[in-house]
């Protein structure tokens, strides 16, 4: 063997980054920079690490990116008995393979052309990709120089396994189709893809360490990629390994190549293309899993027949598909925004015991229309009518899982006091009807604002945590929020704990999660270090004892004297009061000490008068709805739902106009506000020939 370029070491020797401008740029727009440069310094090398050099060989096939001679990527498949690629030494690959008949890759190939390999086991999820260029042009192939390389998560690759029915090195004449346009054929392809791979350039600027060529696998349910027209195409981006070799290529240069396989026919579908990314937008909240969007706009496409040397196996779906959107189911989301404030009916299809007193319903529409999209931490109000009782009656459940697109989860505890959560546990099963609205509500989880988290909850207030937590802890390992997440739960034994079984998956599986669970009255079968971490309740010495100096967002939900107690402890531990986000199942539950924030809230106040009882405030952002500022200020106006539903709280307006948190789903009468859900215009109005902010009156 020859002796190597560059002598192993733990991970990238040098003192740049490992990563270009681009995806730089990218990282710290997600807010990972920090973390990802800490692992590309260990992941990212210049040569092939011994596992490496042993997984290369065992592969039929390669996927390959390089760039044309108008700069443009493409994307392509190379084929061999497993050994054709074979790496010489730790910098230097020899690949015995000859490019498929029609592949753009045979006019791309010529010494020092810039190209990228990823090896991907379909059957076995397993990738790791090479950067570098071509060194020598053999009769049967060619070397390639390593400038990088880099093992690649496994997310959302489809199994196949491929037979060959012919020589892979004797590529065979096939007709080809050369287009600017999508045909039918092409059509047809893109429609029924799990999988597709993208090839992308960054341009040398200076540092040829860390640019050049790049390919990439991209996996979805069976339709993922949208067909706009005949022209462009959009794709879901879902989550990654955080460090955006693609996207930062294209903040360098937007070219994007991509390689559609048919897998049952054989065709290959290769790409030119402009890539743009869409970052906001209702699409993106619609489709599960969604990070944002790609959207190609062809410049040209190449389709040739039966190109395959051999045929794959049908699929075996990444588990993690089941997590991931889909374009139809996008459409009926969108178009069930128009029914928000309707009562639709839901079937049950499955429920869970998830504690002796806990039990979780999943519903699905049973009226054919799609599902409100919403965030972790919101509830969703049903209404029933229990055989005997007179009327209808409505309540509300948090939502305890994520939205997902097909189903809602509401997890409910019995109470024991012969009210409609002990009815549901009684007499709802699999196949019944109830109704719901939207989900709603404003105690939801920031995505916004970066700081390490601390889930704090006790009894069946655990059911917004646990959708907060998978809203940040997803794919198995992957986090959202790189930072600690502090999930701190009281409850009375192990057989009243809810979810236990999936936070101990949840905590084995992500490093950021520090999980602690107290028993107040732990039974003869608990285990101490165990079931539990400790006896007793959530106090002040405790939380000084879990978490460490830090800059936190609290969220709270639980009884309201829990709900009082922990609010308490976390205004004398230094927390700030804007920093402590609630959820309490009696309303107005918590009395907030809004004074000891150390935030100001300097923006300008609203004045609200209360015409009967002759009271005036200033209501600002923080004062919440003008329900919650009335109670504030002493008064006690009539309410039910605080949620716009069954519009108790309507009141007239008799001076000023106002605005709404949220739509309300009951009819108002003109001049009249649903207090609990709206709050004072605070626009500008001309008064005697000057700008003056608006007030508001109300008949309190």
């Amino acid at each position: 063997m020859s002796k190597p370029a560059v002598p192993p070491s733990p991970g990238w020797d040098l003192e740049r980054s490992p990563f270009h401008p681009g995806e730089i740029a990218i990282q710290e727009r997600v807010g990972v920079r920090e973390k990802i440069d800490a692992q590309g310094r260990r992941a990212v090398r210049r040569y092939l690490t011994p596992e490496q050099r042993a997984y290369f060989p065992l592969l039929p096939y390669v996927f390959m990116g390089s760039v044309d001679a108008q700069g443009r990527p493409w994307a392509s498949v190379l084929f061999g008995e497993p050994g054709f690629v074979s790496p010489t030494n730790e910098v230097t690959v020899a690949v015995r393979a000859r490019p498929l008949y029609g592949d753009p890759l045979n006019d791309a190939m010529f010494p020092g052309a810039e190209i990228a390999l990823l090896g991907v086991q379909l059957h076995t999820r397993r990738r790791n990709r090479i950067v570098g260029t071509v060194g020598a042009l053999m009769p049967d192939g060619f070397s390639m120089n390593i400038r990088q390389t880099l093992g690649i998560c496994p997310q959302y690759i489809q199994g196949r396994e491929i037979s060959f029915d012919r020589d892979p090195l004797a590529p065979v004449p096939r007709p080809v189709h050369h287009a600017s346009r999508l045909d039918a054929v092409s059509r047809a392809i893109i429609a029924k893809a799990d999988t597709y791979f993208i090839a992308s350039v960054a341009p040398h600027e200076g540092d040829n360490m860390v640019t050049g060529a790049d390919v990439t696998h991209r996996g979805g349910r069976p339709g993922f990629v949208r067909i706009d027209d005949d022209s462009t195409l959009t794709a879901p981006e879902f989550v990654g390994n955080f460090i955006f070799n693609t996207l930062g290529n294209w903040q360098m240069d937007n070219h994007a190549g991509l390689m559609f396989i048919d897998f049952d026919s054989g065709d290959m579908l290769y790409i030119a293309a402009h890539a743009e990314v869409i970052w906001e937008g209702p699409e993106i909240r619609a489709f599960t899993g969604a990070q944002r969007l790609f959207r190609y706009h062809i410049d040209e496409l190449i389709r040739v027949e039966a190109s395959l040397p051999g045929r794959f196996t049908a699929p075996d779906y990444s588990p993690l598909l089941k997590r991931t959107g889909h374009w139809d189911e996008v459409a009926k989301t969108l178009e069930a925004e128009r029914l928000r404030t309707v009562w639709r009916p839901f079937k049950v299809i499955e429920t869970i015991d998830e504690s002796a007193s806990i039990r979780s319903f999943m519903l699905e529409p049973a009226d054919d229309s799609g599902l409100v999209t919403y965030q972790a931490g919101q509830y969703l109000r049903i209404r029933l009518q229990p055989e005997g009782w007179a009327e209808p009656v409505t309540r509300a459940y948090t939502l305890s899982d994520v939205s997902n697109g097909r189903t809602y989860r509401i997890s409910v505890k019995r109470e024991g006091n012969d009210g409609v959560s002990d009815w549901l546990h009684e007499h709802v099963a699999m196949g019944d009807t109830i109704e719901t609205l939207a989900p709603r509500g404003s105690f939801v989880f920031d995505e916004t604002a970066g700081r390490s988290v601390v889930l704090l909850s006790a009894g069946v207030g655990i059911t917004p945590m646990i959708a907060m937590l998978n809203s940040q802890l997803v794919n198995d390992g992957r986090t959202l929020l790189h930072k600690p997440i502090h999930f701190i739960h009281a409850a009375i034994d192990s057989e009243r704990r809810a979810f236990a079984s999936h936070l101990a998956r949840k905590e084995a599986l992500h490093t950021n999660l520090n999980l602690h669970i107290v028993f107040s009255r732990p039974s003869a079968d608990d285990v101490l270090g165990k079931t539990h971490h400790s006896v007793g309740r959530i106090d002040r010495a405790l939380l000084q004892k879990l978490l460490p100096l830090d800059d936190y967002e609290f969220y709270l939900c639980g009884p309201p004297t829990f709900m009082q107690s922990i609010y308490d402890v976390l205004l004398s531990l230094g927390a700030r009061d804007t920093r402590i986000h609630l959820e309490s199942f009696g309303p107005a539950s918590v009395s907030r000490r809004v004074e000891q924030s150390v935030e100001a809230d300097t923006s300008e106040g609203v004045v609200v008068e209360f015409a009967r009882s002759g009271k005036t405030a200033v209501w600002r952002p923080k004062s919440g709805s003008l329900l919650d500022l009335a109670e504030a200020n002493g008064l006690q106006p009539l309410y039910s739902c605080r949620s716009g539903t069954c519009g108790t709280c309507a009141t007239r307006v008799a001076k000023g106009t106002v605005d709404y948190i949220e739509f309300p789903a009951h009819e108002m009468a003109p001049g009249e506000a649903l207090i609990c859900i709206a709050h004072p215009h605070a626009g500008l109005h001309l008064e005697d020939g000057t700008l003056n902010r608006e007030g508001v009156t109300l008949e309190l």
